[in-house]
C-alpha cells in the first residue's frame, strides 16, 4: 500500500525552536499494511521504519513501514 504520511512539529536547533511541516511518501506491506487499512485518515500515530530508495533507476527515497503505534 503507497501512501503519504504528514509531519507537523517543533523542534530545538542550536538551542531555537524551529516548526517542521514535512509530508513523506511511504509504502506498507503484509501485516502493517492491514493495520493501516484499518486507520481513519488523519489518525494521530508514531511510525517505524526505514527509508530506501523508490528504485534502482529512481533514487527518491521512499518511507517502509515496518511499525505503527496510533496515539490517543
Amino acid at each position: 500500500m503507497h501512501c503519504q504520511l504528514e509531519y507537523v512539529g517543533e523542534v530545538s536547533e542550536v538551542a531555537m525552536p524551529r516548526k517542521i511541516q514535512m509530508r513523506v511518501e511511504a509504502i506498507a506491506i503484509g501485516p502493517v499494511q492491514r493495520g493501516l487499512e484499518q486507520m481513519n485518515l488523519g489518525s494521530m500515530a508514531e511510525f517505524a521504519g526505514f527509508l530506501a530508495p523508490k528504485t534502482l533507476r529512481n533514487q527518491r527515497l521512499v518511507f517502509h513501514i515496518t511499525h505503527i503505534q496510533l496515539k490517543d
